[in-house]
C-alpha cells in the first residue's frame, strides 16, 4: 500500500483530522515530484513519505506544545491578576498611618468599586506606577537580556560603534569582521576576536530564543543577521528579480529545514522564498481575500527572510544593499541583539504566542463588567434601580478606559506604536524634530541637574550611601574612556554604546531613523555632556546597588537590613531567591571591588538561577530609572496614547509632547510612588523630600540659566515679590517643566514664542517663529508700504536654529559674538530690540546684564551678591 492510500484511509476513517491531513497529503505530492526526478519512482515515494512523516510528525508535536504553552500562560496570568486583586483588597482594608484613610492608592482607594484589572494586566508588560505588582514584566525581562548580550558583546561594540560622536563609521572594521565571520585568511586579529565574540552573543540569544519556545534552527555556520528587508525595493524590483537575486547568493547547502535537521529541498525553500517575499509585499500579491490577515505567532517568526544563509561577504553586502533597510554588518547585529532581546522577553512572560495572550487578557477585561456589575435587590424602588443602573454606566466607562489603557501599553511594549504608517511622512517629522534638539538642547545639562535631588531621594528610600553613589559618579566621570564599557560589564543597557542612529532618548524621545539629523541631534546632546551626565549617575547608582549586595552576600535572610528586606519584597525576592543570589561569585573588576550583578546569578545555570536574575535585574534597572528619570514604557504610553507614527494626527502629538517625557516621567515615577500606599508617612516623605530637593536644584539650575544668559542671578528676597516670582520660577524649573516657569512669569518663552505654540510644543514654535516673525511680518509691512526687513530677520531667525547654537559653554559667546553682530549688521532695529531686552529684565525681575546685548566682550562678572541684596 503507498504511503498516499494509508494516509488517505486514515483520513477517511477520522484518525486524521481532514484539514491538517490534506495538507500533508499536498506536501507529498510536491515532495514525491520532486524527488522522483531524482531518484526514481520508488525510492523518490519513499524519500517522499519518510520526509512527510517527519515534517507533519514535528508539527503535530509542535501544535500539541503550543496548546498547553498557552494554557500555562492563561494560569499564570489569572494567577497574577487575582493576586493583585487581592494585595489591592488588603491595602483598601489597612488604615493609613493617622487612622484615616487607607493604604490603597490614592487615585483607586478612594472609590472602592474603581477597577484595577487593566493595571494588574498592564504589570505583565511594563512598570506597575502603583507598585502592587511583584513581578517583573516584558520591559524589565527585555532590559536583563540586551543588557547581558551587550555585556559579551561589549569589546565588540567598542571595536566597531561610530567614532567622532558618532560621524566617523567604521566600515573598513565591520568589513574586516564580516570577512572573519567567513572565515576569510588575512583578517587583522582584533576583527577575529569580534567575530568569536559575536558568535558566543548571537548562540546566547538563540539559545534564550529557543529556550522560550520559539522556533529557531541550530546553524553551525551561522553568521549574521539579516537586515529587514525594505518593502519599497523588493516592490521595485518585483518578484522575479527579487527570487533571482536571493538565488544568486543564497548558500543552498546552508539552508536547513528544521523540521527534517536536513538540507532544505527545493520545494520547501521556495516557499519560504515566497513567504518572504510576500511577507515585504505586505499583501500587495496573491489574490484578495476577506480572511482575517494575522501575525506570525512569535515562536515562528524567525523563518522568514532572516535565516537565509549567503554565500559570502560580498553576498551579504549586495543582498543588503539592494534590499535591506541599511547595509551595515553592525546595525544587524545591534539591531538582532535588541530584537531578539524583546522577542525573548515577550515570550517570556507571555507564551509563545502573545497576541494569543493579548486576546485573552482583553477578553478578562471585557468580563469585568459582568463581574462587578450590581443588580438592585428584590424589591429596590425605581431611584434604587436607577441608582444602579448610573454605577453600571459608570464602571463601564472606566472599563473602557482600562481596556483602552492596556492597549496603549501594550502598542509601546511591541513596538506597534513606533512602526511607522506612512514611513515617508515619519521621516519628514522626526527629521525636524532631530534638527530642532540639535538647535535647542546644547544647555539642557543645567536642567539635569535636578537629577542630583533624585538620585539623592532614591538613595535613601533604598538605605544606599548618597555619598559612595556620587563619589562614583565623580570617577566614572573622570575615566571617560572606560566608563561606557564599565556600564556594559555591569550589565546595565545604554543605547548610546551601540550608538545606533533612531533610538529614544530622555529629551529627544525619537524611533525613526533620520540620518544626518539624528547624528547632530546626538552630537548636539553628547557635547553638552547630559549623556554624560546621566549615563555616569546611572552607573554609579548601580555599581552601589550591586556592591550593597556583594556586601551582604554573607548575611542569612534573617540578617538581612530591613530597608533591604522591604526592597526586595517590592519585587518578589523572597528567601529562596536571596540563597541563589548570594550563593553567587561576584565581579571583581579589581581587587576588593566586589559587585554582584545579575549576569553572576545566571551563571548557575538552572531555571531557578534565571528567575532570581530577573528579579534582581528588575530591582537594580527599576530603582535606576526612578534615580535617573529615563525613558519609561508606561509613561511614553501614556503620552503617545493610540497615536502612530507615520499619521498627521500621530506626528503632531509626537511633535506638541516633545522634551515632555521627562516632567511626565517624573510625575508617574515620583510622584506615583509617593501615594502609592495612600497615606503611608514614609511614602509621602518620599514625595515631599523629591519635590523640595528638585526645587532646591531647580532654583540653583535657574540662576545658572540666568548667568548663561549673560544676565545677573535673580534675587531670592522672600519679602519682594520679584523673589518670590523668582521661587515660583526655579521650582517649576526643578520638575523639568521650565517652559511653564517661562509662560508664567514672561510673556513669551525663551525662544520668543506665544503661550498657544509652546504648549503646542517645540516645532510648532519654529514654525511661528519662522511664518509668523519672519515671512508673514514682513509681508504685513510691504503690504501697508512700510519699510521691511526680510534679511534682518531672517539671518536672526535662521542662525538662532542653527546645530550646536544653545551649547551651554559656547551659547553666550555665540550670541553676543556672531548672532547679535549679525543683528546689527542687517536690521536696524536691533539697538532698540537690546534696549528693550535690558528693559525687560529690570522690569520684570530687577535684572541687569552683566554682558550686555550688541557687546562683544562683557563688562564685569556676575553679580552673585543680587541673589540676595542688602545682605
Amino acid at each position: 500500500m503507498t504511503a498516499r492510500r494509508c494516509f488517505q484511509g486514515k483520513m477517511d476513517s477520522g484518525q486524521v483530522d481532514r484539514r491538517a491531513g490534506t495538507q500533508i497529503l499536498d506536501m507529498l505530492d510536491k515532495f514525491e515530484k520532486e524527488y522522483q526526478a531524482t531518484l526514481g519512482d520508488a525510492a523518490g515515494a519513499r524519500q517522499a513519505a519518510l520526509d512527510a512523516a517527519k515534517i507533519s510528525k514535528a508539527e503535530a508535536l509542535r501544535r500539541i506544545d503550543d496548546v498547553n504553552d498557552a494554557i500555562i500562560t492563561q494560569t499564570s496570568l489569572l494567577r497574577g491578576t487575582n493576586s493583585y486583586g487581592q494585595t489591592f483588597g488588603v491595602l483598601t482594608e489597612t488604615k493609613g498611618d493617622w487612622g484615616w484613610g487607607n493604604k490603597a492608592p490614592v487615585r483607586l482607594g478612594t472609590r472602592q468599586d474603581k477597577p484595577i484589572i487593566g493595571f494588574a494586566l498592564g504589570s505583565f508588560l511594563a512598570r506597575d506606577p502603583y507598585e502592587i505588582a511583584t513581578w517583573t514584566n516584558v520591559e524589565q525581562i527585555g532590559h536583563l537580556i540586551r543588557g547581558e548580550a551587550q555585556r559579551r558583546f561589549v569589546d565588540g561594540i567598542e571595536y566597531l560603534r561610530a567614532k567622532a560622536l558618532g560621524f566617523k563609521g567604521e566600515a573598513t572594521r565591520e568589513l574586516a569582521v564580516l570577512n572573519a565571520l567567513y572565515e576569510r585568511s588575512g583578517v587583522p586579529q582584533a576583527a577575529v576576536n569580534v567575530a568569536k565574540a559575536w558568535t558566543e552573543t548571537a548562540k546566547y540569544l538563540a539559545d534564550g530564543y529557543r529556550g522560550v519556545g520559539g522556533r529557531l534552527g541550530e546553524l553551525e555556520e551561522w553568521r549574521l543577521p539579516n537586515p529587514p528587508w525594505d518593502p519599497n525595493k523588493v516592490r521595485a524590483r518585483g518578484y522575479d528579480r527579487v527570487a533571482d537575486l536571493v538565488r544568486k547568493n543564497v548558500d543552498r547547502d546552508k539552508m536547513i529545514d528544521w523540521a527534517t535537521g536536513e538540507r532544505m529541498n527545493d520545494m520547501r525553500f521556495e516557499e519560504l522564498l515566497h513567504d518572504s517575499i510576500e511577507r515585504a509585499f505586505d499583501g500587495y500579491t496573491g489574490k484578495p481575500t476577506g480572511q482575517v490577515r494575522g501575525s506570525r505567532m512569535l515562536a515562528n517568526s524567525r523563518d522568514a527572510h532572516r535565516v537565509f544563509q549567503w554565500k559570502s561577504p560580498e553576498a551579504w553586502m549586495e543582498i543588503a544593499k539592494e534590499l535591506g533597510t541599511f547595509e551595515s554588518p553592525f546595525e544587524a547585529m545591534m539591531h538582532h541583539i535588541s530584537g531578539m532581546a524583546n522577542d525573548i522577553a515577550m515570550m517570556r512572560m507571555l507564551g509563545r504566542n502573545p497576541e494569543s495572550a493579548k486576546r485573552f487578557m482583553l477578553s478578562l477585561i471585557d468580563k469585568e463588567a459582568g463581574r462587578l456589575a450590581e443588580t438592585a435587590p428584590p424589591g429596590a424602588s425605581a431611584k434604587e434601580i436607577d441608582a444602579a443602573k448610573r454605577r453600571n454606566a459608570r464602571l463601564e466607562g472606566d472599563l473602557a478606559t482600562e481596556r483602552k489603557r492596556f492597549e496603549n501599553i501594550w502598542a509601546e511594549v511591541s513596538g506597534e506604536n513606533r512602526v511607522p504608517v506612512n514611513l515617508g511622512m515619519a521621516e519628514k517629522f522626526a527629521t525636524a524634530r532631530y534638527l530642532l534638539s540639535a538647535a535647542q538642547l546644547g544647555s539642557a545639562l543645567i536642567s539635569s541637574w535636578g537629577d542630583l535631588a533624585t538620585v539623592a531621594i532614591t538613595a535613601r528610600l533604598n538605605g544606599l550611601p548618597i555619598m559612595n553613589v556620587l563619589k562614583s559618579a565623580v570617577q566614572l566621570m573622570g575615566d571617560v574612556k572606560n566608563a561606557d564599557i564599565f556600564a556594559a560589564q555591569m550589565g546595565l543597557t545604554f543605547d548610546s554604546l551601540a550608538h545606533a542612529a533612531g533610538v529614544q532618548d530622555k529629551l529627544i524621545g525619537e524611533s525613526v531613523r533620520s540620518g544626518l539629523a539624528a547624528k547632530l541631534a546626538n552630537a548636539n546632546i553628547r557635547l553638552s555632556g547630559l549623556r554624560r551626565w546621566s549615563h555616569m549617575l546611572r552607573t554609579a547608582f548601580a555599581t552601589e546597588m550591586a556592591a550593597e549586595l556583594a556586601r551582604a552576600r554573607g548575611a542569612a535572610w534573617g540578617e538581612l537590613d530591613d530597608i533591604l528586606r522591604e526592597r526586595f519584597a517590592r519585587y518578589g525576592i523572597g528567601e529562596g531567591d536571596w540563597k541563589l543570589i548570594a550563593a553567587a561569585t561576584p565581579w571583581e573588576p579589581r581587587p576588593k571591588a566586589a559587585f554582584l550583578r545579575p549576569a553572576d546569578v545566571l551563571e548557575g545555570g538552572t531555571t531557578a538561577h534565571q528567575v532570581a536574575a530577573e528579579k534582581l535585574a528588575h530591582m537594580m534597572n527599576n530603582e535606576m530609572n526612578y534615580a535617573l528619570v529615563d525613558r519609561d514604557a508606561f509613561t511614553r504610553a501614556m503620552l503617545l496614547g493610540d497615536t502612530r507614527a507615520g499619521t498627521l494626527k500621530g506626528e503632531l502629538w509626537r511633535s506638541a509632547t516633545q522634551y515632555r517625557s521627562y516632567p511626565a516621567t517624573v510625575v508617574t515615577m515620583h510622584m506615583a510612588r509617593a501615594v502609592a500606599r495612600g497615606w503611608d508617612g514614609s511614602r509621602l516623605a518620599h514625595g515631599a523630600a523629591t519635590f523640595i530637593g528638585m526645587s532646591l536644584f531647580g532654583i540653583l539650575a535657574m540662576q545658572a540659566k540666568e548667568i548663561a544668559a549673560g544676565r545677573d542671578p535673580l534675587s531670592l528676597d522672600p519679602t519682594d515679590r520679584k523673589g518670590l516670582l523668582a521661587y515660583g520660577k526655579g521650582i517649576l524649573q526643578g520638575g523639568g517643566l521650565g517652559v511653564f516657569g517661562d509662560m508664567l512669569f514672561i510673556d513669551q518663552t525663551r525662544y520668543g514664542n506665544t503661550w498657544a505654540s509652546t504648549l503646542a510644543g517645540p516645532l510648532v514654535g519654529a514654525i511661528e517663529k519662522i511664518a509668523g516673525d519672519f515671512v508673514w511680518k514682513n509681508i504685513q509691512l510691504a503690504a501697508k508700504g512700510k519699510e521691511t526687513h526680510w534679511l534682518g530677520d531672517a539671518a536672526y531667525t535662521f542662525a538662532s536654529m542653527a546645530p550646536g547654537s544653545t551649547l551651554w559653554f559656547s551659547r553666550l559667546a555665540f550670541q553676543r559674538g556672531v548672532l547679535d553682530q549679525l543683528a546689527l549688521w542687517t536690521d536696524p532695529r536691533a539697538r532698540d530690540h537690546f534696549r528693550r531686552l535690558e528693559e525687560t529684565a529690570r522690569r520684570e525681575f530687577g535684572q541687569r546684564y552683566w554682558w550686555k546685548p550688541g557687546q562683544t566682550a562683557p563688562e564685569r562678572s556676575p553679580a552673585l551678591e543680587a541673589i540676595f541684596p542688602g545682605r
